[in-house]
């Protein structure tokens, strides 16, 4: 499995990336965080994150309903360590933008 194949759909760099920088976020928050990406997309791209053991649902309580956030594996951490000089530059150089709206 190469690199391409883990983050090279059009959304799974951002994905790593928002869940890396504030370590653990519920489908909501990352989908206000990625306008441009339907919710659809979004579940396909996490599945897909999922599957390849990149980021893990996890149970979360305290609402009084049971909820689940994603969050990085190991690997997923290490990924999102090594990518962080290329998002830097793109946002230096590219405009690149992410939004970050408050964290879950």
């Amino acid at each position: 499995m190469g690199l391409v194949d883990v983050v090279g759909k059009k959304w799974g760099i951002c994905v790593v990336t928002l869940i890396g920088h504030h370590r653990q976020l519920r489908f909501g928050p990352i989908q206000r965080s990625l306008p441009r990406v339907s919710p659809a997309t979004l579940s396909a791209t996490l599945r897909s994150l999922e599957q390849r053991e990149i980021v893990c649902k996890v149970p979360i309580s305290g609402d009084g309903r049971a909820s689940a956030a994603y969050t990085l594996t190991e690997s997923g951490s290490e990924l999102y360590r090594s990518m962080l000089p290329m998002a830097k530059w793109l946002r230096r150089n590219h405009n690149l933008e992410i939004h970050s709206k408050g964290r879950s």
